[in-house]
Formats: structure tokens, C-alpha cells, sequence
């Protein structure tokens, strides 16, 4: 009855890909019997679907005749969806209740030796609840064609897994925090022991802004875990900052992190403020921090003092390079200019792949 506006049913969709992103697309005309989705995978490029609501349930992507019918799907130049795969799995976290999820994009033709180990890209956030996305994105095609994995670590403290995965007592806010850290160091070891697809000679990490955080306290946590660390605009004198009410920011970040001037989130924070845990004579691997002159969120000198003190602390004759990348004209978002941001990322993933052993450094 086209004049009767009560639901009928409630009906999950389900898709092909376990490791996906979807969402409502640009629905327009409200008098219909189909719904626009953008989908995107780590395998498939961005797409928008067209489902018929009548029968929604019927899994495909093949196109005409199907329920979810293909309308347009971006271009991606040279590439071959066919030729890599992808997967979402959970890892336990320490505390022994915590499923972690997990995705992973590579190459299908790497894995037909299973005593073979890789070497793995893992990234993460885990911070403000926003989830990290089980996207596409091609910049990530230099990694997989050269036989890398690519892990996604979905750690506490974003959105993946609901409300709870943020907030106290059990998610990564406030007093909990240490939970992101502890999470995204529990997935690298799984990598290594469990799925037995890298090991630590060859993995690397990487994150931005309170993803660099992530990647800081990560490395301070288990520092011979990993090969090559690369942290972008990382927030990693959290302490320092958050004590200082006049920088213009930090009163607003009291919502996420606590204020430090208060006993009872200064000794908390103390203890995982990457800046404050650099072991002495501890063997850190090759790292790469960048900054931006004119970020205004988290200042040059955040990377600068960490790169001082790795390299005060670190054992020298065991630990990698701490290279330090100041971009005199950048703010927190890197260059705006498409083809500067393409040199940009050039440059992350040489540092990435020379010390990796991926390529010749030289």
C-alpha cells in the first residue's frame, strides 16, 4: 500500500567483503522503492549501490539482475581489484574479554606459503571516538604490490564497536586511556605469535595527530617489537601541553584526555605521555617524525623535543635512525596541494620500505 508509511520489516544487509565501509548515500527522491549506498572496501574503490528495498537481502555486487546494483564505482587507474584480498578477524585483547577487530588488505598471490612472514603495515587512532574506516584508499597500492600486508588496528578509544569502545570504564577515555596503547601493541604480537604472518624484524607502525600518540606509547610499551615507527603530527607531550591552559586548544582537549592540573589525571597521563616514558639505553627502532610550522593544534615542537629525547635515551648502537621532517609551509593537515601531498607520502614510504629491507635504501 503506497500510502501506508509504518516500517514493514527491519532487514540487516550484508555484504560480500568482510572488511568494508558503508553508508547512506545522496537519497533525494523519499517516494521510492530504492535506497542509494556509498560502499567502499579495502579491496573495492568507492562505489554507490542501488538497492531495491522490496528484496534487500540477496548479497552481490555483480550488477544488473542483482539487488545491489552498481551505479557508478570511481576509477582507480592500472588497478585490479582481483588481485588482493581482504579480512576482518578480532584478536583478545590482554585483559581477556576485549575482542579487538582487526583488517587486513594484501596481495592474494603472497600468501601461498604459510611459513613465509611479510612485511606488515599496522595503523590505528583510537582516539576522540572516531572510527578508522575499512575503506579504500589507492596510496596504499605502493605498500601491497611490493608483497606488504596492511593491518588496521580498530583499538579503544574510537567508534568501531559503539559508544562503550570510548568512553569509561571499559573503552579509552580518561583514566582508561592506556587501553587504546595496550590494545594496538596486543594486535602487533598477535601478527608475530598468533598469525605468524610478519615478525619483528619486519613491522612497522604508523599514525597521525593522536595516532602519532598511539604509535609514541605503543613504541615506549615494547620498543624491540618493532622495525620502523613513522609518526605524523603526533601529540606526544601530552603533558606539557594539557598543563598549559594558554595555548588555545587545551581547554577544549580537557573533554578527552582530563586536565592535568588536577592530581588525579597528571600522575595517569604521566604514566603514558610518550615524551615522559623513553627508556634509557632502550633499543628503539627507525623512526620518522614530521611536523608542520604553522599547525596550530599540535605544535612543531612536539616532534622536535621527542626526536631530542629518542635520541638522548636510546641505546645508539642497537637502535635505528630518529629523523626528524619540519615542513616550513604546513599546518596539522599536511600539504593541501594534491601532487605536494603525493611527494609527501613519497617520502614516508621510502623511509618505510628502505629500513624495512623492502628496497635498497641506498
Amino acid at each position: 500500500n503506497d500510502d501506508d508509511n509504518s516500517v514493514k520489516k527491519f532487514v540487516q544487509l550484508t555484504f560480500d567483503e568482510e572488511a568494508h565501509d558503508v553508508d547512506l548515500g545522496p537519497n533525494h527522491v523519499y517516494d521510492t522503492t530504492t535506497l542509494i549506498l556509498s560502499y567502499s572496501s579495502l579491496v573495492t574503490p568507492l562505489s554507490s549501490l542501488l538497492v531495491d528495498m522490496n528484496h534487500p537481502v540477496t548479497t552481490s555486487k555483480e550488477g544488473e539482475g542483482k539487488n545491489k546494483f552498481v551505479m557508478k564505482q570511481k576509477v582507480v587507474p592500472n588497478y585490479n581489484p582481483d588481485l588482493y584480498t581482504c579480512e576482518r578477524t578480532t584478536v583478545q585483547s590482554r585483559d581477556g574479554q576485549t575482542l579487538i577487530p582487526v583488517s587486513l588488505v594484501y596481495k592474494k598471490d603472497i600468501m601461498g606459503n604459510n611459513t613465509k612472514h611479510h612485511p606488515t603495515h599496522v595503523t590505528g587512532y583510537g582516539s576522540y571516538g572516531m572510527s578508522e574506516e575499512a575503506s579504500f584508499d589507492y596510496t596504499r597500492l605502493p605498500l601491497l604490490n611490493r608483497g606488504m600486508i596492511y593491518v588496521i588496528a580498530h583499538v579503544r578509544g574510537g567508534g568501531e564497536m559503539g559508544r562503550q569502545w570510548y568512553e569509561e570504564p571499559n573503552g579509552a577515555k580518561y583514566k582508561c586511556k592506556i587501553n587504546t596503547f595496550n590494545d594496538f601493541v596486543d594486535v602487533a604480537r598477535w601478527l608475530i605469535s598468533s598469525r605468524n604472518i610478519t615478525t619483528s624484524e619486519l613491522l612497522s607502525c604508523e599514525g597521525r595527530s593522536a595516532g602519532g600518540l598511539l604509535i609514541g606509547a605503543s613504541v615506549n610499551q615494547d620498543p624491540s617489537l618493532w622495525k620502523v615507527a613513522i609518526l605524523g603530527v603526533p601529540f606526544v607531550d601530552v603533558l606539557c601541553t594539557m598543563v598549559d591552559s594558554t595555548i588555545p586548544l587545551t581547554v577544549g582537549e580537557w573533554e578527552e584526555w582530563g586536565n592535568p592540573n588536577e592530581e588525579y589525571f597528571f600522575e595517569y597521563m604521566k604514566g603514558y605521555s610518550p615524551m615522559n616514558n623513553v627508556r634509557e639505553g632502550g633499543a628503539y627502532p627507525s623512526m620518522l617524525l614530521t611536523g608542520g610550522l604553522h599547525d596550530p593544534r599540535v605544535q612543531y615542537w612536539e616532534p622536535a623535543k621527542f626526536a631530542a629525547e629518542l635520541r638522548h635515551k636510546q641505546d645508539q648502537s642497537t637502535s635505528g635512525p630518529i629523523c626528524l621532517k619540519i615542513d616550513m609551509t604546513a599546518g596539522h593537515f599536511s600539504a593541501s596541494d594534491r601532487y605536494k601531498y603525493l611527494k609527501e607520502l613519497a617520502f614516508d614510504y621510502a623511509f618505510l620500505l628502505g629500513q624495512l629491507g623492502v628496497v635498497d635504501s641506498k
